[in-house]
């Protein structure tokens, strides 16, 4: 891995900014020439000249229509570049209760690895160095021999080789206390983890801070949503003594950007086209973001909106090299009791094996009553929602007694949004 880094270092130190667009746009149209004939919506486009055949400036490249997930959910058939039988199918999850299923090949990975060591090595990360990583484990949410392969290589395999893994989906002190543990006992030079769970941790853990500090650990890094205010990330600094990070990706984009010690995100650009855009689409400053991939993928992104805001950025022409702040990541929590906070990940997890399920949302009562809502491309049966349930209490028992109900349409809050969790 470590000369495919230095290749993409020495891209990242000796390119100009004023160069990047040129560069991406070249990468771009060799792709484009694909897409257009084997990803049916594209082919439609071009068939229709509603957007050019080739892309000789960011002119052309602005004629593309804007792609929104709901978009994506509905269409992704004709959005999949039918060249080669995907490899995976992934899911995304987040605050939003509307997963996405799309397919992948296997490459985009390797595609993608150097930009993942790139950016760690602004904190002198390298790939050997032990990691411990607060995360959801969907894998032991299976079903068969899969489920203890899985096992058996995340509690056995992966610390070998100085990866271990804790689950993020239990939040109580308790099990935090049990985290921390882990952590001294097994000595990894960085920490990754969903952001609030790892200031969760550094709250549950304080009087650990010496030996935390001990470590000499390089970063902590915060992943899949932002911090609830600034002060957060400072507090997590203090309690394990080393510099708080943050990287921005999402499950069907990957890597996107990364925070970096001088300050902001730097965006892994290499490999993505990012715009900034206001509601009516036009550049902006501060204002959505839209992301265009510039690797082969079963599900090309092109103007793709993930859904997030960036502040304050930095371009090329419309090319978005730097941006300040990213608002609109933000996981809520489940209470079970009011001691035991379960990530939004972990429900996600569980209801993302049923092919079925297209959305869900969790409605509560003032006095915590939870039931699930689902909405389905067929009539769910018994035994679907079973299977849920048997998921949802390999995370906590009593997360098997919410109801689970399918409806046609689901709650949404005054400005039109549709929470994952929401009051009745």
């Amino acid at each position: 891995m470590r000369p495919k880094v230095n290749k993409e270092k020495d891209l990242y130190n000796n390119m100009d900014v004023n160069n990047i667009s040129e560069y991406q746009l070249r990468k771009f149209n060799n792709l484009w020439q694909n897409i257009q004939s084997n990803v049916t919506y594209y082919n439609n486009l071009v068939k229709d000249n509603t957007v050019p055949k080739n892309i000789n400036s960011f002119e052309d490249f602005i004629t593309l229509p804007i792609t929104e997930r709901s978009f994506a959910n509905k269409y992704m058939r004709d959005l999949t570049d039918k060249s080669k039988a995907p490899d995976t199918w992934g899911t995304t999850g987040g605050s939003t209760g509307n997963p996405l299923q799309f397919p992948s090949w296997d490459s985009e990975t390797e595609d993608c690895e150097p930009s993942v060591w790139y950016s760690r090595d602004f904190y002198d990360i390298k790939r050997s160095d032990r990691m411990f990583r607060l995360w959801g484990h969907s894998h032991t949410l299976g079903t068969g021999l899969s489920k203890y392969k899985s096992i058996f290589m995340y509690k056995i395999g992966l610390p070998l080789i100085g990866f271990k893994r804790f689950s993020a989906y239990d939040l109580s002190d308790e099990k935090l206390k049990v985290a921390a543990e882990e952590i001294i006992k097994f000595k990894p030079k960085y920490i990754i983890g969903y952001s609030k769970a790892l200031n969760m941790l550094a709250k549950a853990n304080e009087e650990k801070k010496n030996d935390f500090h001990k470590l000499k650990l390089k970063a902590v890094i915060g992943a899949a949503e932002g911090f609830e205010k600034k002060e957060d990330k400072d507090y997590i600094s203090e309690v394990f003594g080393c510099p708080v990070a943050l990287q921005y990706a999402a499950m069907e984009t990957k890597y996107l950007a990364h925070t970096h010690p001088d300050g902001g995100y730097r965006v892994l650009w290499r490999n993505n086209l990012i715009e900034c855009v206001d509601e009516e689409g036009s550049p902006s400053q501060s204002g959505r973001i839209l992301v265009t991939s510039l690797y082969p993928r079963a599900f090309p992104l092109i103007r793709y909106e993930v859904g997030d805001i960036i502040t304050d950025t930095y371009k090329n022409i419309g090319s978005v090299y730097s941006f300040k702040e990213i608002k609109g990541r933000d996981n809520d929590y489940l209470m079970i009791d009011k001691d035991t906070p379960i990530h939004s990940e972990s429900i996600t997890h569980a209801i993302k094996f049923s092919e079925k399920v297209t959305a869900y949302q969790i409605r509560y009562t003032e006095d915590f009553i939870y039931t699930i809502y689902l909405k389905s491309s067929s009539q769910l049966n018994e035994n679907d929602r079973k299977e849920i349930k048997d998921r949802l209490a390999k995370i906590d028992q009593r997360l098997s007694e919410i109801k689970v109900h399918q409806a046609d349409n689901l709650k949404q809050t005054i400005a039109g949004k549709t929470k994952w969790l929401m009051k009745e």
